[in-house]
C-alpha cells in the first residue's frame, strides 16, 4: 500500500474529510490535496509527519514500517488534543475523573480470606471447628461475605437442591440459627448441615428424613450458613 493509499484509508476509518486533514494538519490544501490524490507521491519529512499526527499513527505506520496504529474516533481525537492543551494542574484533575470513572465502570473484584474446614459436613464427622483450619481460601468482598467466619464443604446430596456435594458455603459462626434457617450442627458427634426444625434437624431432600433429638442427645449449633460460594 502506497503512502497516499494508507493516508486515505486512515482518514476514511477516521470519518475525517481532506478538509479536515488540512485543518488539523496546518498544511496548505493544496499540498494535503496532491498527497490524497496521489500525485506527490514523495512528501517532503516535515509534511508526512504533520499528516501522520493529524491521523493519530506513527511515521512508520504510514510508511509501512510497523504494525498499523489502533483505531481512534474523530471524538477520540479531539480529547487528546484538548488534553495537550492543558496546564499540569488541568492534566491532574482530568486524570483523577479519568481513574474514578474508570473504577466505576470497570469494577475490580476485591477478595477476603476466610478459614476452611476440609472436613466436610453431613459426612458423619464431629465438630468440624474442633482442629484448627487447614488453610484460608479467597472469597468475594461483599457485605454479607464479610459477616461470614469460615468456610466449609458439604458432603452428600441430603441438602438438594439447595447444596450439592462438594458445594462451600460460608458460616456465620457465632449467629443463632432460627428455626427455619439453615446451620451448620453437630449431633451426637457427627456433624451435618441442615434447617432447624422443632427439636429436630431437617434435610431439604425429601428422601431424608429430619433428625430429632431430645434431653439425651447432645447437640451444638456451629453457625448459620450465609451463602454457597462454589462448588469444588
Amino acid at each position: 500500500m502506497t503512502f497516499n493509499e494508507y493516508i486515505n484509508k486512515r482518514r476514511k476509518e477516521l470519518g475525517m474529510t481532506v478538509d479536515e486533514l488540512v485543518e488539523r494538519s496546518g498544511l496548505p490544501k493544496g499540498t494535503v490535496s496532491k498527497i490524497t490524490a496521489g500525485i506527490n507521491t514523495n512528501p517532503k519529512l516535515t509534511t508526512i509527519e504533520a499528516i501522520c499526527r493529524a491521523l493519530m499513527i506513527s511515521v512508520d505506520d504510514a510508511m509501512g514500517l510497523a504494525p498499523a496504529a489502533s483505531i481512534f474516533s474523530l471524538g477520540e481525537i479531539e480529547h487528546i488534543n484538548k488534553y495537550r492543551s492543558l496546564d499540569r494542574h488541568g492534566k491532574n484533575v482530568m486524570d483523577s475523573i479519568l481513574e474514578l470513572e474508570y473504577d466505576r465502570c470497570n469494577p475490580t473484584q476485591r477478595i477476603i480470606m476466610r478459614p476452611f474446614y476440609a472436613v466436610s459436613v453431613s459426612a458423619g464427622f464431629g465438630n468440624p471447628l474442633d482442629e484448627p483450619p487447614e488453610e484460608e481460601i479467597e472469597i468475594p468482598d461483599t457485605p454479607e461475605n464479610r459477616r461470614g467466619d469460615y468456610v466449609v464443604r458439604v458432603s452428600g446430596n441430603s441438602m438438594t437442591p439447595a447444596f450439592r456435594d462438594g458445594d462451600l458455603v460460608l458460616v456465620e459462626k457465632n449467629a443463632r440459627v432460627e428455626e427455619g434457617e439453615i446451620g451448620i450442627f453437630v449431633l451426637n458427634g457427627e456433624s451435618f448441615i441442615k434447617k432447624q426444625g422443632v427439636d429436630e434437624l431437617i434435610s431439604l431432600n425429601p428422601d431424608y428424613p429430619p433428625k430429632p433429638y431430645g434431653q439425651g442427645d447432645s447437640i451444638q449449633c456451629c453457625g448459620r450458613v450465609l451463602c454457597k460460594l462454589k462448588r469444588q
